[in-house]
């Protein structure tokens, strides 16, 4: 039997660990969030300069007695500067992914996380913030509820 929503949800802050680069909290909504602000890069190079910005949210909610259903949002940006003109990028997904992903940048003199840099770095992955949010749930009789397919081949 699944321990009562209320108690898992008194229970989230218990995740946050502060070596992580992400953090868990409790909606208003009595649902549970993962937030990682992945990248907030700013460059500026010999040629011009250039912004990276990276975030993911998953939102996890119940939808029956020892069920849950989760979205997760990620945002990407990208933009440069230069001689020869400019450009600029942005992509959002939502639904379910599995992503990992990694970056370097380098210039003159830059930002990242609004701290001073002249080169700097990102790694994502998926897996590091979603396990041990849903061995959490797991733990207090909470599981994912099945898609079609999942409840096809099961």
């Amino acid at each position: 039997m699944a321990t009562p929503w209320e108690q898992v949800l008194q229970q989230v802050p218990n995740l946050n660990n502060p070596q992580a680069p992400f953090s868990y909290g409790v909606t208003p909504e009595g649902g549970i969030v993962g937030y990682w602000d992945v990248a907030k890069i700013q460059m500026l190079g010999l040629g011009g300069a250039s912004t990276f910005s990276k975030d993911y949210r998953i939102d996890v909610r119940p939808t029956a007695d020892g069920e849950i259903e989760s979205v997760e949002v990620g945002n990407e940006s990208s933009g440069s500067i230069g001689a020869s003109g400019g450009s600029f990028q942005k992509s959002t997904f939502k639904g379910k992914s599995t992503q990992k992903s990694f970056g370097f940048q380098a210039g003159v003199a830059g930002t990242s996380h609004g701290q001073a840099t002249s080169a700097a770095s990102w790694s994502f992955d998926t897996d590091q913030i979603k396990k041990p949010l849903f061995g959490f749930l797991e733990q207090h009789g909470w599981q994912e509820k099945k898609g079609f397919f999942g409840r096809l081949f099961s």
